[in-house]
């Protein structure tokens, strides 16, 4: 079952098996591993990043750092709100 970390261009977070071409911040938005709480933003800082950074992988929803979110294009993220990060696309941003 997928996990509901999908952002759709309307903001909404679903939950949807296709793969994502990048991945955005909100912040800690789930409560446990993979269950989303009720808040849909805890951040004003909406960034999308590339999925492959520096080599670093991570766990999906299991630290209380942040929570992982993906969007299918760049088009999607932007609709979204999110920006591109200043760290993995300073040229996009």
């Amino acid at each position: 079952m997928p996990l509901q970390n999908r952002v759709l261009p309307t903001q909404e977070i679903v939950a949807d098996p296709a793969r994502g071409t990048l991945t955005g911040n909100r912040g800690i938005l789930h409560v446990a591993d993979g269950v989303m709480g009720r808040a849909r933003w805890k951040s004003k800082a909406w960034i999308c990043c590339t999925l492959d950074w520096q080599g670093r992988r991570r766990q999906l929803m299991t630290g209380r750092k942040w929570t992982e979110l993906f969007f299918l294009d760049e088009a999607t993220a932007l609709a979204a709100g999110h920006r591109p990060c200043a760290y993995c696309r300073r040229a996009d941003l």
